[in-house]
């Protein structure tokens, strides 16, 4: 009696578990769709096209095929976004058919995931000085190699990197990469003012504010309102676009450090309940549900 009575207090104790690791799985497998959605967003999201070439300046101005900084980001998240689907895949069948070897598997999975998680973040505090430097130099660098002005008519040709930051300026409301002073490296450049022919401009027009509607897929057509502050560089944007996209970034910090820890708590119990449903007596473990 007690033999019998001890079997089946351990069968139900396993079929909780097993109900638990199924219903993390699902988290998973939601949380993996979540980022394939988010990855095919960041790859037609306007706003990213536009931010595309400044990232990769080298890229766009030679008509390459390679894939931007961007698309690598994206690609990525859609990369963790399917692991996370077959995990949670894994999950469930191993929970549900009791298949030993898929615990094994999964718990193994789960467990290099962790470890590379931290990796990472360990990888970015450690440089994200050096990463910031060789960005902000990378930015510049854009600059001064191929930002020529805004079209000033439909019939002006010009760059996807140049017109990059002038959508990134505009929309953003920023000015240069660090500050306005990066346009004096502006080589191809001819400063010339449509407005006013005997006066240069100092910065571009959408340095400057202006009552313009905020687009990232067409730029204003006239700029004449911001003509004074483009030739003085009075009232033009003081902070540069890079520390305006940080603080963007960091708007939602918060949010990606509480998302984070969720997912990393999510994923050592599922590890430490694959490893319960391994370490299980085989009769346990198939029990159904």
């Amino acid at each position: 009696m007690a033999s019998g009575h001890g079997h089946g207090s351990m069968s139900l104790s396993m079929k909780l578990i097993r109900f638990l690791i199924v219903l993390l799985n699902l988290t998973f497998i939601l949380i993996g769709i979540i980022l394939l959605a988010v990855g095919v967003f960041v790859v037609k999201d306007p706003k990213m096209q536009q931010l595309r070439p400044l990232l990769n300046p080298e890229i766009t101005a030679t008509y390459s095929q390679g894939l931007s900084s961007v698309e690598v980001f994206a690609i990525g998240i859609i990369a963790i976004g399917g692991v996370l689907l077959v995990i949670g895949f894994l999950g469930c069948c191993g929970a549900i058919k009791g298949f030993r070897f898929l615990h094994v598997l999964y718990a193994l999975v789960i467990g290099l995931i962790i470890l590379a998680e931290i990796a990472i973040v360990v990888i970015f505090f450690v440089y994200q000085n050096r990463f910031r430097t060789q960005l902000v130099t990378k930015l510049q660098d854009s600059i001064a190699a191929y930002y020529v002005g805004i079209p000033e008519n439909n019939n002006t040709v010009v760059n996807s990197a140049s017109l990059s930051w002038d959508f990134a300026q505009f929309n953003l409301q920023c000015c240069g990469a660090v500050n306005k002073s990066d346009f004096l490296r502006a080589a191809n450049w001819s400063r010339r003012n449509p407005y006013q022919e005997t006066a240069p401009l100092v910065v571009p027009f959408t340095c400057c504010p202006s009552n313009e509607k905020k687009s990232w897929t067409q730029l204003p057509t006239n700029f004449v309102s911001a003509n004074t502050c483009a030739t003085t560089g009075n009232t033009a944007y003081t902070q540069g676009c890079y520390d305006r996209l940080i603080d963007i970034l960091s708007s939602y910090k918060n949010n990606v450090i509480i998302g984070g820890v969720i997912v990393l708590v999510i994923e050592i119990l599922a590890l430490v309940i694959a490893i319960l449903l391994f370490r299980r007596k085989e009769d346990d473990v198939y029990d159904t549900l």
